[in-house]
């Protein structure tokens, strides 16, 4: 295991900026996401960790000792992606047995540790099988054990299971992330699907057009974001424009009570509020504010509701499936994790 730093890292191609002085610090154990949208610069990121690509300025530290002079193959570092890449000619154990051969590990140690990492990944009884003969969450699984068998000081993850199934996909990521916890592996993993950057990291690093716009843990990004741009990753958000004087925000048709202190006053913000913060009841109900449901989507767990309130949309997810189109409500705004943003 082995702590990482990156330290103003820039990287172009063809003469355009896709990494911006990228700067982050990861502790030892941790496991931490890239996430973004493609085109980003995360896999550049990580393939310039591993040594696949070079970087035009910046240094990249383990344990506090640079690495950039470090050939890929002597960097202690081992890469899973997401088409695997097994020799299809080589069966589940030759798969995992390659990079200790290449170290000249000998023999009887390379069938211990073999063996050990099967065991690690409940791969028993397929050590004959080849690519071609099992699935793709056991190929997963015998790309991880064959970047685990060279005992790596850094895990680097690039989208492993974009090309799972649904189910197979949550599966595979529970496995994943227990196996990182039991072997304490600091590890990098790059995605661009929020939920699975959100349950499986310590931390998460959102990238957009090569810079990272917040570093920081998945309750702080998802409650807290620092700017609309990290909102936005993390799903659609409601934004209400207004003011804000004596601890409170008003504008036309809301006056909500906040709690900040009471000698702020802006004149141009807008409240970020989520989907899920947002309490939808009866029009008889004693308080909240008045509109009318003009789109109902149901989706299992919840329905998404669009309220019209004097003209302006608001989007509630809610567990109470049985209101409908048309019909008057009152909404009530939970303020707890309120973030606001200045115009």
């Amino acid at each position: 295991m082995s702590s990482v730093k990156i330290v103003n890292l820039n990287k172009s191609f063809n003469n355009i900026n896709v990494l911006k002085s990228i700067n982050l610090s990861i502790n030892e154990g941790e496991i931490i996401s890239l996430l973004g949208p493609s085109g980003c610069g995360k896999s550049t990121t990580l393939n310039i960790i591993a040594g696949i690509l070079d970087f035009d300025k910046g240094d990249i530290l383990f344990d506090g000792n640079s690495i950039k002079n470090i050939p890929t193959g002597k960097r202690d570092v081992a890469i899973v992606f997401q088409d695997y890449f097994l020799f299809p000619h080589m069966n589940v154990f030759e798969n995992i047995e390659f990079g200790l051969k290449m170290k000249k590990i000998k023999k009887c140690e390379r069938n211990k540790k073999v063996q050990e990492l099967i065991d690690l990944v409940k791969l028993n009884g397929y050590e004959k099988k080849y690519p071609s003969q099992i699935s793709g969450g056991q190929k997963q699984r015998v790309a991880i054990a064959r970047s685990l068998a060279i005992n790596p000081k850094v895990l680097l993850l690039d989208e492993p299971f974009s090309n799972l199934d649904i189910n197979l996909r949550q599966e595979m990521r529970e496995f994943v992330l227990n196996l990182q916890k039991k072997l304490k592996i600091t590890t990098i993993l790059v995605t661009h699907d929020k939920e699975e950057a959100l349950m499986m990291s310590d931390k998460i690093a959102v990238m957009v057009n090569g810079e990272i716009k917040q570093f920081d843990t998945p309750k702080n990004l998802y409650e807290k974001p620092n700017s609309k741009v990290v909102a936005n990753i993390f799903g659609e958000r409601n934004y209400i424009s207004g003011k804000i004087y004596n601890g409170l925000f008003e504008n036309e048709y809301v006056k909500l009570s906040l709690d900040i202190d009471k000698n702020e006053s802006l004149d141009n913000v807008e409240l970020m509020i989520s989907k899920e913060n947002i309490e939808i009841n009866n029009e008889n109900y004693p308080n909240g504010v008045i509109g009318k449901i003009k789109k109902k989507t149901y989706l299992g767990e919840n329905t998404i509701y669009e309220i019209d309130i004097k003209d302006f949309i608001l989007k509630v997810s809610s567990n109470k499936h049985f209101y409908e189109v048309n019909q008057n409500v009152k909404i009530n705004f939970n303020l707890e994790n309120v973030v606001y943003f200045t115009q």
